[in-house]
């Protein structure tokens, strides 16, 4: 279940069009016929069983909330990171329990270094073939997929005769991975560093350059019945994007999770607000 009310237009009617994949669709596509063919499990869906995980990403505020992820670690809480997030967490000796990555760059192939023994990989079948030649003899590598584009599921038919699962969630690695961990049975899901926005002039709580030129845009929101209580935040298109996909999975699907997003950023002012409001203005 969510605070969101579902009948809400959350975000009435914007539709932010400025973010697209970023690797060409032919790149896309040859990494998906070349990765599924490397032999790795597809994550399928289990029963729901209960169990509570921390979903990590590199928002701004993980530093500020780094005191209650860890209480929720040391109480035996499973952490899920993405991206950099994993290295983020390795520095301060928080073990993760799996890593998920989305993106198709080669550069990428980082986010999977170094290996973490008992720690499961989660990687979506477009990703580049070098992070796949980076997990290559590890216990715990699983692929999945999305199944969005008539292209992909034509791959994806006549590799796996059919018999493929479309992973949710939208365009972004933190809605993503929300989405697998739902899918893996987990229902007490808590957010870290899902911020989708920037907080003092940081985009990650960690230096990652590629991010430093986002073109930005000024955000403001206001509860629909709190006008006055109205907030601003200065998000990149993807912080935006990620915010639409965040939204459109929790009126999708809130109703089989409990979500408790940490800290103050974006999509936790969302998820408090039970429906808001959104102006985009280019910075």
């Amino acid at each position: 279940m969510s605070d969101i009310d579902t009948d809400l237009k959350v975000f009435e009617g914007v539709s932010f069009q400025d973010s697209h994949v970023n690797v060409a669709d032919e790149q896309l596509l040859a990494n998906i016929r070349a990765n599924i063919r490397r032999g790795h499990g597809q994550v399928l869906p289990v029963r729901p069983h209960g169990g509570r995980i921390a979903i990590v990403g590199g928002g701004p505020t993980l530093a500020e909330t780094f005191d209650e992820l860890r209480t929720l670690y040391f109480e035996g809480v499973k952490v899920c990171t993405v991206n950099g997030a994993y290295h983020w967490l390795l520095e301060r000796n928080i073990r993760p329990n799996c890593q998920v990555v989305v993106d198709a760059r080669d550069f990428n192939a980082r986010f999977v270094m170094p290996d973490v023994p008992q720690c499961r990989y989660f990687l979506s079948s477009q990703c580049a073939p070098a992070m796949f030649d980076n997990v290559a003899g590890r216990e715990f590598v699983g692929v999945y997929h999305d199944g969005s584009d008539e292209r992909v599921r034509e791959i994806l038919d006549a590799y796996y005769l059919k018999h493929w699962n479309a992973t949710p969630g939208g365009t972004t690695v933190g809605t993503r991975a929300i989405a697998l961990m739902r899918m893996l049975g987990y229902t007490r899901l808590d957010l870290f560093g899902f911020d989708s926005c920037w907080l003092e002039g940081k985009h990650h709580a960690y230096e990652q350059t590629e991010n430093d030129k986002d073109k930005r845009y000024r955000v403001e929101v206001a509860p629909l019945d709190k006008p006055e209580l109205k907030q601003r935040f200065y998000c990149a298109p993807w912080h935006i994007k990620q915010a639409e996909d965040f939204i459109a999975f929790v009126r999708g699907h809130g109703h089989e999770f409990v979500l408790n997003v940490h800290g103050r950023g974006l999509l936790a002012f969302l998820l408090q607000s039970a429906g808001a409001s959104m102006d985009v203005t280019e910075d």
